[in-house]
């Protein structure tokens, strides 16, 4: 039983212990409050003693165990939302946009689950990621592409070489994103999107109030850009056309 004991979690062996401890200690507290009383007796008595704080004990043990079951359940949910995230950054377009689903049925996308996540080369092409908060987040060379992004809280992510070809974005807070290299062709955006002088545009200017992105959007637009770096998704569609 000793080897087997050893090989218990702690607090497995903790618990034990304290079974154990418990035992003794009402035994002896016991033959302190009632000396002199024959086996018999000292057992009855005993168990009477035990069995009048029964149930204010099974009252304390039910709300621990509620308790360390909640925290428990929480401490799995919170794995279960890191795995999840994980998940979607995976170059798989079918498994990041399944992350992505299970992470909103949750209800887990409407909090910060994805601000700050490492995103780089996610697929999440079509993927639906409406008033999410990717404050902060990194997805370089990401695909975006005909992915809804409305209202989407996108401020400072870090967006270089994303591909955002027919993406939803109106509405979206693109404040301080850095879009450098990204890929805009056909995005909708509109005039609740909002920008400003911290925002790096696809051709690595800065935003000004006025500014044409009609160029980046619209390939009929006269001075329509693409990118000269081969990595671009810009450039790519551009060599493809």
């Amino acid at each position: 039983m000793i080897a087997r004991l050893k090989h218990d979690a702690p607090a497995r062996l903790f618990g034990i212990v304290l079974l154990l401890l418990a035992a003794v200690v009402t035994v002896f507290g016991s033959l302190s409050q009632h000396p002199g009383l024959d086996f018999a007796q000292f057992i009855r008595q005993t168990f009477n003693d035990f069995y009048a704080n029964m149930g204010t004990e099974l009252a304390s043990i039910a709300i621990t165990i509620l308790i360390i079951d909640r925290l428990n359940e929480r401490r799995a949910d919170e794995h279960r939302k890191e795995a999840l995230v994980l998940q979607m950054g995976s170059p798989d377009n079918s498994f990041a946009v399944e992350a992505a689903r299970m992470l909103n049925a949750q209800g887990w996308l409407a909090g910060n689950a994805l601000r700050k996540a490492h995103l780089s080369r996610a697929n999440l092409a079509t993927a639906n990621l409406q008033n999410v908060n990717l404050e902060d987040a990194q997805l370089p060379l990401a695909n975006l592409s005909k992915t809804k992004l409305t209202h989407a809280n996108l401020s400072c992510a870090y967006m270089q070489g994303s591909n955002l070809e027919h993406a939803a974005l109106d509405g979206a807070n693109l404040r301080g994103t850095n879009l450098n290299d990204a890929n805009l062709l056909n995005a909708r955006i509109d005039p609740q999107t909002q920008f400003d002088e911290q925002t790096i545009l696809p051709d690595c200017t800065y935003w000004t109030p006025g500014a044409d992105l009609s160029r980046f959007t619209d390939p009929e637009h006269r001075d329509f850009w693409r990118s000269h770096n081969p990595n671009s998704p810009a450039c790519a569609y551009h060599n493809g056309s």
